[in-house]
């Protein structure tokens, strides 16, 4: 996937020059600190990233490419950077995986994935020529996991090569598999399936699945897999336009559920649902953990978004790894990776007590890289809204607020950065307030905050810049009282 890729090519490029024009606009205050580099979120040291790539556990470690950009330019020259782990956490970057070299990949390595071949890491990736107008998939092979060597194209598109990317690769009933997003000819969204024996000779085997005019005009970063003998296909649409509380960001990342076995077509039974409800979510890609386990990682950031921190020499950042699954009415669940529970300090602030009718009470002073589990029971309260914010002052206007609004069932998140050009925006998403309890799981990271609700049926992702002090968690219900109970966590994790 690629920003320059994403409307017309001269649109785009003067989308990215502006977002590159307004990051660099401002600078931090002399009188401010920030803290803006994660602690357990993969994100670079130095330069840009964007979609991950080639996520798979290979050899003992859990593996993670990426876009990349060495000189922390959006729309410059992308390659695949690379980082490893063994708990998706505490992650080891490595030397740059691929780089433009060939006649085929000169403009950009652009996104993919990978698998084991033959005992050996393998990549699938779109090398992308004459001037963006050339999307080919190409493999590349590495025997030691760290260094790769180019094979070279592997499948084309007939006719049209400029929406032909992002290929994701897997083996099933003695073929490999590969699922490319791509755009008809009446510029709509489809995704493509191919299959092979040997990994390099592939056979067109038709149109996975297509879009409508309502779907968007070309589908980016598919991934296709199987949870509870349901098929999963996930996309990343672009040109959906904003219906009621759905589809607020610039793109979208969302999934189908339906049924499909080799030689058949993709039936469809769910259609169209966005995976995340907040600012920032794109490009999710998943992989198989050794126990069997599920794992989808994203790109916590959007196009149109100011990364306020590209000041301090890098841009970008990966969600907390999830672990998802498909419930009984065939939502998909996302939960925080379990290995992230032995990253949590000993020390926890733990209590439980009624707020009074618009009192206000600061839950934690610091947040940095925190976890804060945080419980309502609603059958002992009896206000109309619920507001949580991270600011210096509760009272103050910039900062984040998520707000449960119980008249609507839904819970809103707002974020309010005016000295880094960020406006304020809300997203939401509904919640079910039939239940005797709201649960949220909020992770806090720097720059980050994911709130994942009543155990993972909804998930809000959004970037946000606080400075040093303005990190005060606080909650106040409206118009009544609340019986809130709070335990919180700092998550300590050593990359390296």
């Amino acid at each position: 996937m690629e920003c320059l890729l994403q409307k017309t090519k001269i649109t785009m490029l003067s989308n990215c020059l502006i977002l590159l024009m307004v990051g660099q606009a401002f600078s931090i205050p002399k009188t401010e600190e920030v803290t803006w580099y994660p602690t357990y979120h993969l994100a670079p040291h130095k330069g840009w990233i964007n979609d991950p790539n080639g996520l798979i556990y290979h050899n003992g470690y859990y593996h993670a490419f990426f876009q990349h950009n060495p000189e922390n330019i959006p729309e410059g020259t992308k390659h695949w950077g690379h980082a490893r782990s063994h708990d998706m956490l505490n992650w080891e970057y490595l030397p740059i995986a691929l780089s433009p070299s060939l006649e085929d990949d000169i403009d950009g390595i652009f996104s993919g994935s990978a698998v084991n071949l033959n005992g050996k890491l393998t990549l699938i990736y779109t090398g992308v020529s004459d001037n963006l107008n050339k999307q080919r998939q190409m493999v590349a092979i590495s025997s030691d996991g760290v260094n790769f060597e180019k094979k070279g194209v592997v499948i084309t598109k007939e006719g049209d090569e400029s929406y032909f990317r992002d290929p994701k690769a897997w083996f099933q009933n003695g073929s490999w598999w590969v699922v490319i997003g791509s755009q008809t000819t009446d510029k709509l969204g489809e995704v493509l399936l191919y299959s092979s024996k040997d990994f390099f000779n592939w056979t067109y085997q038709g149109v996975l699945a297509g879009g409508n005019g309502s779907l968007g005009y070309m589908w980016e970063c598919p991934d296709f897999f199987t949870i509870n003998g349901k098929q999963i296909l996930v996309i990343s649409p672009q040109g959906l336009e904003q219906d009621g509380f759905n589809y607020q960001n610039l793109y979208q990342t969302g999934y189908f559920v339906g049924n499909w076995q080799p030689e058949q077509n993709y039936t469809i039974e769910k259609g169209f649902r966005e995976i995340d409800h907040g600012h920032d979510f794109y490009a999710s890609q998943s992989f198989l953990a050794p126990d069997g386990r599920r794992i989808q990682i994203s790109w916590l950031d959007m196009w149109e978004s100011v990364f306020a921190e590209n000041v301090t020499g890098w841009s970008g950042m990966f969600t907390i790894p999830r672990e998802i699954s498909l419930n009984e009415f065939g939502d998909l669940v996302s939960k925080p990776i379990r290995e992230i529970i032995g990253k949590r300090t000993p020390n926890t602030d733990i209590f439980d007590t009624i707020i009074s009718s618009n009192q206000m009470l600061t839950l934690k002073n610091n947040v940095f890289s925190s976890e804060i589990l945080i419980e309502f029971n609603l059958l002992n309260s009896s206000c109309k809204a619920i507001q949580l914010s991270l600011k210096e002052e509760p009272t103050r206007d910039e900062g984040v607020v998520l707000y449960v609004d119980i008249e609507l069932s839904r819970l809103f998140m707002e974020r309010y950065y005016p000295k880094y050009g960020i406006d304020k925006t809300n997203r939401s998403v509904a919640i079910d307030l039939s239940l005797s309890k709201l649960s949220l799981d909020i992770f806090v990271d720097s720059s980050s905050i994911e709130v994942f609700v009543n155990d993972g049926i909804a998930v809000m992702s959004s970037r946000i810049y606080p400075n040093n002090n303005q990190r005060k968690f606080s909650v106040a219900p409206v118009d009544g009282f609340v019986n809130v109970s709070l335990t919180s966590y700092d998550i300590n994790v050593n990359n390296q």
